[in-house]
């Protein structure tokens, strides 16, 4: 197989990278709940899609797919060291960057359906809820997910995919300190 080595980006560019990835998944949930509540004109439909989504078991469901990426990562470690495997460290970089694409999933899920939610309510509106304030608590939750899910992207992709700032040292040099 051959291999094909990712161009590095700047840190404005990964970020914004990420955040390209994090709105098209969140256009992509928002467009499920659109077309699953037959064009936000069923209100019981997109009931049930958001409780799909959106439950008690969500939070849960996302600490235990950490806990399982981890318990993966330790297998891989193990058997790395029982079969004393030089490719076993790709292969635990790769699950760990799996941990941030949950952080998505599960971020761009709940987000989606919350601003289905918010123009269903804008578009039926009543005195129960709050349309604008909706679409902002669900823009507030979407950056908070992204924040999470962008800064352990990076801080598992930062030597590999983001370019390294030049170091530009303070300390005087020879033709500075000869005035």
């Amino acid at each position: 197989m051959e291999k094909i080595d990712q161009y590095k980006q700047s840190v404005g560019k990964f970020i914004f990278s990420e955040f390209v990835i994090f709105m098209s998944q969140v256009a992509v949930f928002f467009m499920v709940a659109v077309f699953t509540s037959n064009f936000l004109n069923s209100e019981e439909r997109l009931v049930a899609f958001s409780e799909q989504k959106i439950n008690d078991g969500t939070t849960a469901e996302l600490g235990l797919t950490f806990l399982a990426i981890l318990v993966v990562i330790g297998f891989f470690a193990a058997l790395g060291r029982i079969f004393d495997n030089k490719y076993v460290e790709y292969y635990v970089n790769e699950v760990l960057c799996e941990m941030p694409k949950t952080i998505y999933v599960f971020g761009s899920a709940i987000t989606g359906t919350m601003l289905a939610i918010a123009l269903f309510a804008h578009l039926h509106p009543t005195d129960e809820v709050n349309a604008k304030g909706f679409a902002i608590f669900s823009a507030v939750f979407a950056f908070t997910m992204f924040i999470y899910g962008c800064g352990l992207s990076y801080a598992f992709k930062r030597k590999t995919h983001v370019l390294k700032m030049p170091n530009k040292s303070i300390q005087p040099t020879a033709e500075t300190s000869a005035d």
